[in-house]
Order: C-alpha cells, then sequence, then structure tokens
C-alpha cells in the first residue's frame, strides 16, 4: 500500500471495524519512534487510516501517553482531517450511562506537558474553537440518522494526568458549571492536532454517571453485590463506531479553509538582540 493516502484519520479501537472492511496494519515512522498500530484501508470508498487507541503496548498514567507521536503519525501520512472517539465520565446525574455526545468545546482543568521539538519556533495552539467547525458539523449530520439520542454541541472537561477519576465535589462543580463529560485523552490531542493544522472532531459516550457511583459505593458499604457498570466498554464503544461510520458512508471531500491556516506564530517575537552581547 505504498501509493496509498489517507483522507482521514480515526482514533478509536474497534476490532470488528478493522475485520469488516479488511484494512492492513501497517508501520508509521515517527521522530519518537514505530507506531505499529496504525491499519489502513478504505470505508465506504473513503480511504482512512485507523490508530488503534493513543497506548503504545502497555497502559500507563494520562501525562505518560505520548499524543505526540500519535499526531506525528498522522500528519505523516499527510492527512488532515482526524476524529477522536472517547470513553469518558458523566457529569450530569440526568445523563446515564452510554450516553453520546459529539464535543463542541473543551475545559482544561489540570496542566499537561508537551515535550516541544527545539528544532520547531514555537508558538501557541488558536483554541478558541477546539474542534473544526465543518468537520464537527458533518460528524453531527451523522449522528442526526442514529437509532439512540445524540448530544451535540457538548463540553469535555479535560481532567489530565492524575490516577484517579473525579470526586463527587468536582462532579458538583462541573455540573454547575453545565459541563456533560470529564476525561483524561482528549487534550493535548485535541491541542495537537491544532498545533499542526489539522481539522479536528471528537466523539464521546460516558462509561459511568454520578448516580451510578454513588450506588457502587453504597453497595459496598452495606456488603451488598456491587455492580460498578451496567454498559460494557463494548457497548458503549459500538455507539460511537456508528456515527463514526455514518459519517464516512455519507463523506465527500472538501477542503477546510480555517484549520489549515491556524498557525498563529508571532512573527514579530523577537530573541535576545546579539547586540547586548557585544
Amino acid at each position: 500500500m505504498s501509493d496509498f493516502e489517507p483522507k482521514v484519520a480515526l482514533i478509536m479501537r474497534s476490532d470488528d471495524v478493522i475485520e469488516e472492511f479488511n484494512l492492513k496494519r501497517v508501520t508509521v515512522n515517527t521522530s519518537f519512534g514505530p507506531v505499529d498500530r496504525c491499519f489502513e484501508g478504505y470505508i465506504y470508498d473513503v480511504p482512512v487510516m485507523l490508530v488503534y487507541g493513543r497506548f503504545n503496548g502497555q497502559k500507563v498514567p494520562s501525562d505518560e501517553i505520548n499524543f505526540q507521536q500519535t499526531i506525528e503519525a498522522i500528519k505523516n501520512r499527510g492527512i488532515s482531517k482526524v476524529i477522536g472517539t472517547f470513553i469518558c465520565g458523566g457529569i450530569n446525574p440526568d445523563m446515564p450511562q452510554g450516553s453520546v455526545y459529539v464535543l463542541g468545546d473543551l475545559i482544561g482543568i489540570s496542566g499537561y506537558h508537551i515535550n516541544w521539538n527545539r528544532n520547531q519556533s514555537f508558538h501557541n495552539a488558536e483554541m478558541f474553537e477546539p474542534f473544526c467547525p465543518e468537520l464537527t458539523k458533518r460528524v453531527c449530520e451523522a449522528a442526526k440518522k442514529m437509532d439512540f439520542p445524540v448530544k451535540t454541541d457538548a463540553t469535555y472537561v479535560s481532567f489530565y494526568g492524575w490516577p484517579r477519576i473525579e470526586t463527587k465535589g468536582e462532579l458538583k462543580f462541573y455540573n454547575k458549571m453545565g459541563w456533560d463529560v470529564v476525561g483524561q485523552t482528549c487534550d493535548p490531542e485535541a491541542t495537537l492536532a491544532k498545533l499542526n493544522q489539522m481539522c479536528y472532531a471528537a466523539v464521546a459516550v460516558q462509561k459511568g454517571d454520578p448516580n451510578n457511583r454513588s450506588e457502587y459505593i453504597n453497595c459496598l458499604e452495606n456488603n451488598k453485590t456491587a455492580v460498578e457498570y451496567v454498559e460494557t466498554i463494548r457497548s458503549c464503544r459500538e455507539r460511537t463506531t456508528k456515527i463514526v461510520l455514518q459519517f464516512l458512508k455519507d463523506y465527500t471531500d472538501y477542503d477546510c479553509p480555517i484549520c489549515k491556516k491556524m498557525a498563529r506564530k508571532n512573527k514579530d517575537f523577537r530573541e535576545f538582540p546579539d547586540k547586548y552581547y557585544e
């Protein structure tokens, strides 16, 4: 597949998609080393690259995930449109496990690090609109065709880097702010996509909800059988996968006028003037 040119990258875990569409495993070289969890082929006549999750081998805390390697692998294949899929936590107690969202905004709660390539000029990502409006609109159109409800323009809280999930107080605060879901991987992935002038959209499904977490702890306290999750990871992923497949089924190629120009480089920035070394 040396002459294969993928148009869309999917960051998702789906054995079913790989097998149904006979995607071929490929290795993509990056400055961080090879990425061997990439699969390429056609889905509904659209040339795609599917990146199988965000971990190279053993699972690690989110602040140790090499998000840069994944985005660089996508960039090295000449792809400018990326859809990320996520399993995350619910915030609103009225939204049950398995609720699905197309993301429209992003809140960064805790810090994260990016190992900047010092051979490149530094600039900040323009994140006023963290998700590409055109790509997100097309994902939303696909979501309307689902046989389950999908909330669009949802807000994802990026709770990054700590090896735990959210406290009751944090969830109450997030809910009071009107935010929808919380997770640890949508950013810095979204930021890195923006830094590389990529169109980025995201679909999320919540694995847990505040009510279920409370009931689980109450069962433990009362020595009752505790069931942490009613929804399985597989059933959750099936919903986000359906949206992505519908998007590809309806896909027509287009040229985004915004994201590819989104390099906020400050040409007027001055380094320390040489004359002061004299």
